[in-house]
Protein backbone atom coordinates (compact mmCIF):
# COMPACT_ATOMS: atom_id res chain seq x y z
CA UNK A 1 0.00 0.00 0.00
CA UNK A 2 1.82 3.20 -1.08
CA UNK A 3 -0.02 5.39 0.80
CA UNK A 4 2.28 5.56 3.67
CA UNK A 5 4.80 7.86 1.35
CA UNK A 6 1.69 10.55 1.04
CA UNK A 7 1.93 12.98 3.94
CA UNK A 8 -1.78 12.74 3.84
CA UNK A 9 -3.66 9.78 3.66
CA UNK A 10 -6.92 9.22 1.11
CA UNK A 11 -10.37 9.66 1.78
CA UNK A 12 -12.33 6.83 1.59
CA UNK A 13 -14.13 8.09 -1.25
CA UNK A 14 -10.69 7.64 -3.24
CA UNK A 15 -9.29 4.61 -2.05
CA UNK A 16 -12.73 2.66 -2.03
CA UNK A 17 -15.64 2.65 -4.10
CA UNK A 18 -18.00 4.40 -1.37
CA UNK A 19 -21.70 5.25 -1.35
CA UNK A 20 -23.71 7.22 1.17
CA UNK A 21 -27.21 7.36 -0.26
CA UNK A 22 -29.23 4.04 -1.06
CA UNK A 23 -32.53 2.86 -0.60
CA UNK A 24 -33.89 -0.49 -1.63
CA UNK A 25 -33.20 -4.26 -1.11
CA UNK A 26 -30.39 -5.88 -0.61
CA UNK A 27 -30.44 -7.65 -4.47
CA UNK A 28 -30.25 -3.87 -5.85
CA UNK A 29 -27.93 -2.70 -3.48
CA UNK A 30 -25.45 -5.62 -4.62
CA UNK A 31 -26.52 -5.61 -8.48
CA UNK A 32 -25.72 -1.93 -8.71
CA UNK A 33 -22.60 -1.91 -6.25
CA UNK A 34 -21.00 -4.76 -8.60
CA UNK A 35 -22.08 -2.63 -12.08
CA UNK A 36 -20.32 0.12 -10.05
CA UNK A 37 -23.56 2.48 -10.92
CA UNK A 38 -24.10 2.36 -7.09
CA UNK A 39 -21.24 4.72 -5.94
CA UNK A 40 -22.74 8.20 -8.29
CA UNK A 41 -25.44 8.15 -5.95
CA UNK A 42 -26.63 11.02 -3.92
CA UNK A 43 -29.29 12.97 -2.13
CA UNK A 44 -30.98 16.16 -3.20
CA UNK A 45 -31.52 17.15 0.41
CA UNK A 46 -29.17 15.95 3.39
CA UNK A 47 -29.13 16.72 7.34
CA UNK A 48 -26.18 16.56 9.02
CA UNK A 49 -23.48 13.77 8.82
CA UNK A 50 -20.94 12.88 11.11
CA UNK A 51 -17.27 14.50 11.52
CA UNK A 52 -14.15 12.35 10.95
CA UNK A 53 -12.91 14.33 13.88
CA UNK A 54 -14.89 13.19 16.58
CA UNK A 55 -13.62 9.77 15.42
CA UNK A 56 -9.76 10.31 15.02
CA UNK A 57 -9.74 11.79 19.00
CA UNK A 58 -11.93 8.96 19.94
CA UNK A 59 -8.99 6.36 18.80
CA UNK A 60 -5.74 8.59 19.62
CA UNK A 61 -6.77 9.99 23.25
CA UNK A 62 -6.51 6.39 24.76
CA UNK A 63 -3.34 5.54 23.98
CA UNK A 64 -1.03 6.34 27.14
CA UNK A 65 1.30 9.17 27.72
CA UNK A 66 0.25 10.91 24.58
CA UNK A 67 -1.08 14.57 24.35
CA UNK A 68 -3.66 15.59 21.71
CA UNK A 69 -3.36 19.39 19.70
CA UNK A 70 -6.18 20.09 17.76
CA UNK A 71 -4.85 22.25 15.51
CA UNK A 72 -8.29 24.78 14.83
CA UNK A 73 -10.89 26.46 16.45
CA UNK A 74 -11.37 26.50 20.52
CA UNK A 75 -15.23 24.86 19.54
CA UNK A 76 -13.49 21.59 17.96
CA UNK A 77 -12.40 21.06 21.36
CA UNK A 78 -16.07 20.18 22.79
CA UNK A 79 -15.65 16.71 21.03
CA UNK A 80 -12.74 16.09 23.40
CA UNK A 81 -14.76 16.96 26.25
CA UNK A 82 -17.48 14.12 25.17
CA UNK A 83 -14.91 12.51 25.15
CA UNK A 84 -13.40 12.15 28.73
CA UNK A 85 -16.02 9.62 30.01
CA UNK A 86 -15.55 6.59 27.89
CA UNK A 87 -12.11 7.03 27.47
CA UNK A 88 -11.52 7.26 31.29
CA UNK A 89 -13.78 4.14 31.75
CA UNK A 90 -12.68 2.62 29.09
CA UNK A 91 -9.33 2.14 30.71
CA UNK A 92 -10.19 1.18 34.06
CA UNK A 93 -12.35 -1.51 32.32
CA UNK A 94 -9.44 -2.64 30.61
CA UNK A 95 -7.32 -2.84 33.92
CA UNK A 96 -5.34 0.21 33.57
CA UNK A 97 -4.76 3.48 35.75
CA UNK A 98 -7.45 6.39 35.28
CA UNK A 99 -6.43 9.37 34.35
CA UNK A 100 -7.46 12.19 32.14
CA UNK A 101 -6.21 12.42 28.88
CA UNK A 102 -4.38 15.96 28.11
CA UNK A 103 -5.13 18.06 24.92
CA UNK A 104 -4.65 21.45 23.92
CA UNK A 105 -6.06 23.98 21.11
CA UNK A 106 -4.02 26.64 19.20
CA UNK A 107 -7.48 28.27 19.27
CA UNK A 108 -7.39 29.82 15.94
CA UNK A 109 -9.15 33.26 16.14
CA UNK A 110 -9.88 35.59 13.06
CA UNK A 111 -6.33 37.22 12.86
CA UNK A 112 -4.67 33.61 12.46
CA UNK A 113 -7.25 32.90 9.88
CA UNK A 114 -5.73 35.29 7.66
CA UNK A 115 -2.16 35.33 8.41
CA UNK A 116 -1.84 31.44 9.33
CA UNK A 117 -1.88 29.51 12.43
CA UNK A 118 1.93 27.73 11.97
CA UNK A 119 3.38 29.75 14.41
CA UNK A 120 0.52 29.11 17.01
CA UNK A 121 1.16 25.58 16.46
CA UNK A 122 4.84 25.06 17.04
CA UNK A 123 4.48 26.69 20.17
CA UNK A 124 1.65 24.58 21.44
CA UNK A 125 3.91 21.99 20.50
CA UNK A 126 6.94 23.09 22.41
CA UNK A 127 4.88 23.90 25.41
CA UNK A 128 3.42 20.26 25.43
CA UNK A 129 6.79 18.65 25.48
CA UNK A 130 8.04 21.31 28.12
CA UNK A 131 5.14 20.27 30.21
CA UNK A 132 3.67 17.05 29.84
CA UNK A 133 6.92 15.10 28.87
CA UNK A 134 4.42 13.03 26.44
CA UNK A 135 6.02 10.05 24.39
CA UNK A 136 3.77 10.81 21.87
CA UNK A 137 2.41 14.10 20.32
CA UNK A 138 -0.63 13.90 18.03
CA UNK A 139 -1.16 16.73 16.32
CA UNK A 140 -5.20 17.04 14.56
CA UNK A 141 -5.57 19.50 11.72
CA UNK A 142 -9.06 20.09 12.19
CA UNK A 143 -11.38 22.27 8.61
CA UNK A 144 -9.87 25.77 9.10
CA UNK A 145 -6.21 25.19 9.16
CA UNK A 146 -6.84 22.63 6.00
CA UNK A 147 -9.08 26.16 4.27
CA UNK A 148 -6.25 28.40 4.78
CA UNK A 149 -3.39 26.09 3.80
CA UNK A 150 -1.50 25.80 6.87
CA UNK A 151 1.30 22.97 6.73
CA UNK A 152 0.88 20.76 10.06
CA UNK A 153 3.98 18.50 8.30
CA UNK A 154 6.49 20.77 7.78
CA UNK A 155 6.07 22.31 11.16
CA UNK A 156 6.68 18.81 12.46
CA UNK A 157 9.66 17.92 10.17
CA UNK A 158 11.17 21.35 11.62
CA UNK A 159 10.92 20.37 15.16
CA UNK A 160 11.20 16.88 15.65
CA UNK A 161 15.29 17.25 15.89
CA UNK A 162 14.86 18.72 19.28
CA UNK A 163 11.93 17.02 20.90
CA UNK A 164 11.88 13.29 22.70
CA UNK A 165 8.17 12.94 21.71
CA UNK A 166 7.07 11.52 18.93
CA UNK A 167 5.65 13.83 16.15
CA UNK A 168 2.48 12.58 14.57
CA UNK A 169 0.31 14.90 12.47
CA UNK A 170 -3.19 13.75 11.43
CA UNK A 171 -5.21 15.15 8.96
CA UNK A 172 -8.83 14.99 9.65
CA UNK A 173 -10.92 18.37 8.39
CA UNK A 174 -14.24 17.04 8.44
CA UNK A 175 -15.33 18.69 5.37
CA UNK A 176 -13.00 16.25 3.26
CA UNK A 177 -14.80 13.60 3.72
CA UNK A 178 -18.87 12.38 4.13
CA UNK A 179 -17.92 9.27 5.35
CA UNK A 180 -16.42 9.17 9.19
CA UNK A 181 -14.98 6.19 8.47
CA UNK A 182 -12.03 8.02 6.70
CA UNK A 183 -10.72 8.56 10.89
CA UNK A 184 -9.72 5.06 10.76
CA UNK A 185 -7.65 5.55 7.86
CA UNK A 186 -6.03 8.84 9.11
CA UNK A 187 -4.91 7.40 12.86
CA UNK A 188 -3.56 4.28 11.16
CA UNK A 189 -1.33 6.33 8.59
CA UNK A 190 -0.03 8.81 10.92
CA UNK A 191 0.75 5.64 13.54
CA UNK A 192 2.55 3.53 10.83
CA UNK A 193 3.96 7.05 9.70
CA UNK A 194 5.30 8.29 12.05
CA UNK A 195 6.01 5.24 15.02
CA UNK A 196 8.11 2.91 14.68
CA UNK A 197 6.73 -0.79 14.53
CA UNK A 198 10.69 -2.60 14.67
CA UNK A 199 11.04 -4.68 17.71
CA UNK A 200 14.46 -3.89 19.19
CA UNK A 201 16.71 -7.07 19.10
CA UNK A 202 17.37 -8.24 22.71
CA UNK A 203 14.77 -6.19 24.34
CA UNK A 204 11.33 -7.26 23.00
CA UNK A 205 13.05 -10.40 21.34
CA UNK A 206 15.93 -13.03 20.95
CA UNK A 207 17.13 -13.20 17.47
CA UNK A 208 17.51 -16.50 15.83
CA UNK A 209 21.43 -16.97 15.81
CA UNK A 210 22.24 -20.60 15.03
CA UNK A 211 26.19 -19.97 15.38
CA UNK A 212 25.48 -18.57 18.96
CA UNK A 213 24.79 -21.71 21.10
CA UNK A 214 23.76 -19.55 24.24
CA UNK A 215 21.01 -18.23 22.21
CA UNK A 216 19.44 -21.60 21.06
CA UNK A 217 16.94 -22.17 24.05
CA UNK A 218 15.88 -18.43 24.10
CA UNK A 219 15.35 -18.55 20.45
CA UNK A 220 13.44 -21.67 19.98
CA UNK A 221 11.05 -20.29 22.92
CA UNK A 222 10.62 -17.08 20.87
CA UNK A 223 9.89 -18.79 17.57
CA UNK A 224 6.96 -20.85 19.59
CA UNK A 225 5.71 -17.86 21.21
CA UNK A 226 5.77 -16.01 17.58
CA UNK A 227 3.70 -18.68 15.99
CA UNK A 228 0.84 -18.73 19.17
CA UNK A 229 0.46 -15.00 19.97
CA UNK A 230 -2.18 -13.09 17.22
CA UNK A 231 -3.03 -9.41 17.71
CA UNK A 232 -6.82 -8.04 17.80
CA UNK A 233 -6.70 -5.07 16.37
CA UNK A 234 -9.26 -2.86 18.13
CA UNK A 235 -11.09 0.17 17.15
CA UNK A 236 -13.41 2.64 18.79
CA UNK A 237 -16.36 0.09 18.21
CA UNK A 238 -15.00 -2.93 20.11
CA UNK A 239 -15.87 -2.49 24.09
CA UNK A 240 -13.51 -3.96 26.79
CA UNK A 241 -15.94 -6.75 27.59
CA UNK A 242 -16.05 -7.53 24.23
CA UNK A 243 -12.17 -7.80 23.93
CA UNK A 244 -12.35 -9.85 27.24
CA UNK A 245 -14.81 -12.68 25.34
CA UNK A 246 -12.51 -13.15 21.99
CA UNK A 247 -9.74 -13.46 24.42
CA UNK A 248 -11.32 -16.20 26.71
CA UNK A 249 -12.35 -17.38 23.30
CA UNK A 250 -8.41 -17.82 21.63
CA UNK A 251 -7.17 -18.73 24.98
CA UNK A 252 -8.93 -21.71 24.75
CA UNK A 253 -7.29 -22.75 21.25
CA UNK A 254 -4.14 -22.22 23.02
CA UNK A 255 -2.94 -18.97 21.82
CA UNK A 256 -1.61 -15.76 23.53
CA UNK A 257 -3.76 -12.32 22.45
CA UNK A 258 -2.69 -9.16 22.15
CA UNK A 259 -4.78 -6.20 21.42
CA UNK A 260 -4.15 -3.09 19.96
CA UNK A 261 -4.16 -0.19 18.91
CA UNK A 262 -6.82 1.51 21.24
CA UNK A 263 -5.31 1.74 24.82
CA UNK A 264 -1.98 0.10 23.29
CA UNK A 265 1.22 2.20 24.40
CA UNK A 266 3.88 3.39 22.08
CA UNK A 267 5.86 -0.21 23.51
CA UNK A 268 2.58 -2.17 22.49
CA UNK A 269 2.87 -0.94 19.26
CA UNK A 270 6.38 -1.73 18.05
CA UNK A 271 5.62 -5.41 18.73
CA UNK A 272 2.82 -5.72 16.99
CA UNK A 273 4.77 -6.91 13.89
CA UNK A 274 5.64 -9.56 16.62
CA UNK A 275 2.74 -12.28 15.69
CA UNK A 276 2.05 -15.12 14.19
CA UNK A 277 -1.64 -13.18 12.41
CA UNK A 278 -3.16 -10.19 12.84
CA UNK A 279 -6.65 -10.25 13.21
CA UNK A 280 -9.61 -7.55 12.37
CA UNK A 281 -12.82 -7.78 14.21
CA UNK A 282 -14.70 -5.19 11.81
CA UNK A 283 -14.04 -5.10 7.68
CA UNK A 284 -14.53 -1.52 7.99
CA UNK A 285 -11.51 -0.62 10.60
CA UNK A 286 -8.32 -2.05 9.57
CA UNK A 287 -7.37 -2.68 6.13
CA UNK A 288 -5.02 0.04 6.06
CA UNK A 289 -2.93 -1.09 9.31
CA UNK A 290 -3.18 -4.62 8.55
CA UNK A 291 -2.01 -4.32 4.91
CA UNK A 292 0.98 -1.99 5.88
CA UNK A 293 2.22 -4.91 8.47
CA UNK A 294 1.78 -7.78 5.56
CA UNK A 295 4.15 -5.52 3.32
CA UNK A 296 6.31 -4.41 5.80
CA UNK A 297 6.89 -7.08 7.81
CA UNK A 298 5.41 -10.46 6.11
CA UNK A 299 2.79 -10.64 9.02
CA UNK A 300 -0.74 -12.16 7.73
CA UNK A 301 -4.18 -11.01 8.51
CA UNK A 302 -7.23 -11.78 8.45
CA UNK A 303 -10.54 -10.07 7.97
CA UNK A 304 -14.18 -12.05 8.24
CA UNK A 305 -17.17 -10.30 9.69
CA UNK A 306 -17.69 -9.52 13.02
CA UNK A 307 -17.69 -12.76 15.72
CA UNK A 308 -21.48 -11.21 16.37
CA UNK A 309 -24.39 -13.75 17.04
CA UNK A 310 -23.73 -18.16 16.84
CA UNK A 311 -23.26 -18.61 13.07
CA UNK A 312 -20.46 -15.86 12.71
CA UNK A 313 -18.49 -16.22 16.07
CA UNK A 314 -18.21 -20.04 14.63
CA UNK A 315 -17.02 -19.01 11.31
CA UNK A 316 -14.50 -16.62 13.12
CA UNK A 317 -13.21 -18.98 15.14
CA UNK A 318 -12.91 -21.56 12.60
CA UNK A 319 -11.27 -19.32 10.31
CA UNK A 320 -8.42 -18.49 13.06
CA UNK A 321 -8.05 -22.07 13.95
CA UNK A 322 -7.21 -23.10 9.98
CA UNK A 323 -4.47 -20.08 10.20
CA UNK A 324 -3.05 -21.71 13.36
CA UNK A 325 -3.85 -25.40 13.37
CA UNK A 326 -6.33 -26.49 15.65
CA UNK A 327 -9.27 -27.11 13.63
CA UNK A 328 -10.20 -29.96 15.87
CA UNK A 329 -10.02 -28.09 19.15
CA UNK A 330 -12.20 -25.31 17.22
CA UNK A 331 -14.72 -27.56 16.26
CA UNK A 332 -14.98 -28.61 20.19
CA UNK A 333 -15.14 -25.94 21.88
CA UNK A 334 -17.75 -24.51 19.28
CA UNK A 335 -19.95 -27.33 20.07
CA UNK A 336 -19.74 -26.57 24.13
CA UNK A 337 -20.34 -22.91 23.60
CA UNK A 338 -23.33 -23.70 21.52
CA UNK A 339 -24.87 -26.19 23.85
CA UNK A 340 -24.17 -23.75 26.77
CA UNK A 341 -25.59 -21.07 25.43
CA UNK A 342 -28.70 -22.40 24.08
CA UNK A 343 -29.47 -23.58 27.17
CA UNK A 344 -29.10 -20.19 28.83
CA UNK A 345 -31.18 -18.74 26.40
CA UNK A 346 -34.08 -20.27 27.19
CA UNK A 347 -35.51 -18.10 29.88
CA UNK A 348 -36.03 -15.37 27.45
CA UNK A 349 -36.73 -16.74 23.76
CA UNK A 350 -40.32 -16.75 24.21
CA UNK A 351 -40.07 -13.14 25.31
CA UNK A 352 -38.73 -11.98 22.31
CA UNK A 353 -39.97 -14.30 19.97
CA UNK A 354 -41.91 -12.62 16.78
CA UNK A 355 -40.91 -8.80 17.88
CA UNK A 356 -39.54 -6.89 14.74
CA UNK A 357 -36.42 -4.74 15.07
CA UNK A 358 -34.74 -1.94 12.67
CA UNK A 359 -31.13 -1.48 12.66
CA UNK A 360 -29.10 1.89 12.43
CA UNK A 361 -25.36 1.95 12.95
CA UNK A 362 -21.64 0.86 11.14
CA UNK A 363 -22.35 -1.07 8.09
CA UNK A 364 -20.87 -4.25 9.14
CA UNK A 365 -22.71 -4.00 12.76
CA UNK A 366 -26.10 -3.88 11.04
CA UNK A 367 -25.26 -6.51 8.98
CA UNK A 368 -23.87 -8.83 11.51
CA UNK A 369 -26.43 -8.14 13.92
CA UNK A 370 -29.44 -9.04 11.69
CA UNK A 371 -28.38 -12.30 11.37
CA UNK A 372 -27.89 -12.48 15.64
CA UNK A 373 -31.31 -11.28 15.74
CA UNK A 374 -32.94 -13.83 13.21
CA UNK A 375 -31.03 -16.53 15.26
CA UNK A 376 -33.11 -15.33 18.56
CA UNK A 377 -36.36 -15.16 16.81
CA UNK A 378 -36.53 -11.97 16.36
CA UNK A 379 -37.79 -10.33 12.79
CA UNK A 380 -35.49 -7.84 11.06
CA UNK A 381 -37.62 -4.77 9.09
CA UNK A 382 -34.63 -3.68 8.04
CA UNK A 383 -30.82 -2.24 8.17
CA UNK A 384 -29.53 0.95 7.67
CA UNK A 385 -25.74 1.06 7.62
CA UNK A 386 -23.90 4.85 7.57
CA UNK A 387 -22.43 4.08 4.36
CA UNK A 388 -21.75 1.08 2.37
CA UNK A 389 -18.43 0.38 0.14
CA UNK A 390 -16.36 -2.44 -1.12
CA UNK A 391 -15.27 -3.80 1.82
CA UNK A 392 -18.62 -4.25 3.07
CA UNK A 393 -19.27 -6.55 -0.03
CA UNK A 394 -18.62 -9.80 1.23
CA UNK A 395 -20.81 -9.02 4.30
CA UNK A 396 -23.82 -8.28 2.16
CA UNK A 397 -23.86 -11.21 0.37
CA UNK A 398 -24.48 -13.16 3.59
CA UNK A 399 -27.09 -10.61 4.29
CA UNK A 400 -28.87 -11.07 1.02
CA UNK A 401 -28.56 -15.11 1.36
CA UNK A 402 -30.10 -14.95 4.79
CA UNK A 403 -33.05 -12.15 4.48
CA UNK A 404 -33.76 -12.17 0.33
CA UNK A 405 -35.46 -8.85 -0.33
CA UNK A 406 -34.45 -7.08 3.06
CA UNK A 407 -34.53 -3.61 3.13
CA UNK A 408 -31.37 -1.38 3.06
CA UNK A 409 -31.31 2.11 3.59
CA UNK A 410 -28.00 3.81 3.48
CA UNK A 411 -28.03 6.44 5.37
CA UNK A 412 -25.34 8.79 7.63
CA UNK A 413 -27.64 9.88 10.27
CA UNK A 414 -30.56 11.49 7.77
CA UNK A 415 -33.33 11.21 11.04
CA UNK A 416 -36.13 12.15 8.44
CA UNK A 417 -35.58 9.04 6.67
CA UNK A 418 -35.44 6.77 9.44
CA UNK A 419 -38.80 8.38 10.84
CA UNK A 420 -40.20 7.80 8.00
CA UNK A 421 -39.07 4.10 7.93
CA UNK A 422 -39.75 3.74 11.41
CA UNK A 423 -43.75 4.96 10.80
CA UNK A 424 -44.03 2.88 7.76
CA UNK A 425 -42.23 -0.23 9.24
CA UNK A 426 -43.66 -0.26 13.08
CA UNK A 427 -40.90 -1.83 14.35
CA UNK A 428 -41.22 -2.73 18.43
CA UNK A 429 -37.44 -2.00 18.59
CA UNK A 430 -34.82 -0.10 16.69
CA UNK A 431 -30.89 -1.04 17.59
CA UNK A 432 -28.89 2.73 17.18
CA UNK A 433 -26.03 4.58 17.80
CA UNK A 434 -26.95 7.19 20.71
CA UNK A 435 -27.82 10.15 19.01
CA UNK A 436 -30.67 8.97 17.03
CA UNK A 437 -32.40 7.48 20.42
CA UNK A 438 -34.66 10.41 21.23
CA UNK A 439 -36.14 10.56 17.58
CA UNK A 440 -36.54 6.79 17.95
CA UNK A 441 -38.71 7.08 21.48
CA UNK A 442 -40.49 10.08 19.74
CA UNK A 443 -41.11 7.87 16.79
CA UNK A 444 -42.99 5.17 19.41
CA UNK A 445 -40.61 2.42 19.56
CA UNK A 446 -38.38 0.95 21.77
CA UNK A 447 -34.40 2.69 21.30
CA UNK A 448 -31.36 -0.53 22.15
CA UNK A 449 -28.01 0.71 22.36
CA UNK A 450 -26.39 -1.45 18.98
CA UNK A 451 -23.37 -0.58 20.77
CA UNK A 452 -22.18 0.61 24.04
CA UNK A 453 -18.49 -0.03 25.36
CA UNK A 454 -19.71 -1.30 28.94
CA UNK A 455 -21.73 -4.21 27.45
CA UNK A 456 -21.02 -7.40 25.48
CA UNK A 457 -22.08 -7.43 21.87
CA UNK A 458 -19.35 -10.32 20.69
CA UNK A 459 -18.96 -13.73 20.96
CA UNK A 460 -21.24 -16.25 22.51
CA UNK A 461 -21.67 -13.67 25.81
CA UNK A 462 -23.17 -11.32 23.35
CA UNK A 463 -25.21 -13.72 22.07
CA UNK A 464 -26.80 -14.02 25.33
CA UNK A 465 -26.21 -10.52 26.82
CA UNK A 466 -28.22 -8.96 23.81
CA UNK A 467 -30.97 -11.72 24.25
CA UNK A 468 -31.58 -10.65 27.78
CA UNK A 469 -30.98 -6.89 27.41
CA UNK A 470 -34.10 -6.97 24.57
CA UNK A 471 -36.70 -9.56 26.91
CA UNK A 472 -36.21 -6.92 30.08
CA UNK A 473 -36.04 -3.90 27.81
CA UNK A 474 -39.62 -5.27 26.06
CA UNK A 475 -41.29 -5.92 29.24
CA UNK A 476 -42.50 -2.08 29.50
CA UNK A 477 -42.40 0.23 27.16
CA UNK A 478 -44.68 2.54 28.27
CA UNK A 479 -42.30 5.35 28.35
CA UNK A 480 -42.01 5.31 24.06
CA UNK A 481 -45.19 4.85 23.72
CA UNK A 482 -46.02 7.99 25.67
CA UNK A 483 -43.35 9.90 23.90
CA UNK A 484 -45.02 9.46 20.96
CA UNK A 485 -48.06 10.43 22.11
CA UNK A 486 -47.27 13.61 23.66
CA UNK A 487 -44.31 14.64 21.71
CA UNK A 488 -44.63 15.65 18.32
CA UNK A 489 -42.06 15.23 15.48
CA UNK A 490 -41.20 18.36 13.10
CA UNK A 491 -42.46 16.39 9.89
CA UNK A 492 -45.23 16.71 8.14
CA UNK A 493 -47.90 14.41 7.61
CA UNK A 494 -47.39 14.44 4.13
CA UNK A 495 -43.70 13.42 4.57
CA UNK A 496 -44.51 9.98 6.17
CA UNK A 497 -47.40 9.59 2.80
CA UNK A 498 -43.76 9.84 0.75
CA UNK A 499 -41.32 7.05 -0.42
CA UNK A 500 -39.30 7.41 2.39
CA UNK A 501 -35.85 6.84 -0.03
CA UNK A 502 -37.39 10.14 -2.48
CA UNK A 503 -34.66 12.54 -1.86
CA UNK A 504 -32.13 9.70 -2.87
CA UNK A 505 -31.05 10.80 -6.60
CA UNK A 506 -31.14 8.82 -9.48
CA UNK A 507 -32.90 5.59 -8.97
CA UNK A 508 -31.58 2.70 -10.75
CA UNK A 509 -33.61 -0.77 -12.05
CA UNK A 510 -32.06 -3.48 -11.87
Amino acid sequence: MGYIDHKVPPTRETRLKICAGFGGRVEDLLGCSKRGCLFARDRRFSQTGSCQMYLTLAMVMTIPDSVTILHGPVGCGSHAHMLEFPVNTGSGARGFQRSSFVWLSTNLGESDIINGGEKKLKGAVLYAEAEFNPKVIFIASTCAPNIIGDDIDEVCDGLRETLTAKLVPLHCPGFKTRINATAYDTVYHGLAKYLDFTPKPFIDYRPLNKYDPNYTVESAKYQYQKSRTVNLINASAIGAPDEKELVRLLAALDLKVTISTEYATVEDLRTLSEASLNISMCNVHDDYLLEFLNQKYGTPYMILNMPMGIKNTAAWIRAIAEKTGDGEKADRIIKKEETDLREALGPFMEKIKGKRALLNGGVIRVACMAVLLKELGVEVAGVRPYHYDSLSEPVYEMLAEEFPGIDVNVASNQVYELVNIINREKPDMVFAHPGSNAWVVKAGAVWMPLFTPARNYLGYRGVYDIARYMARALRNTSFSKNAAQRIPLPFRESWYQKNPYSYIEAPVEV
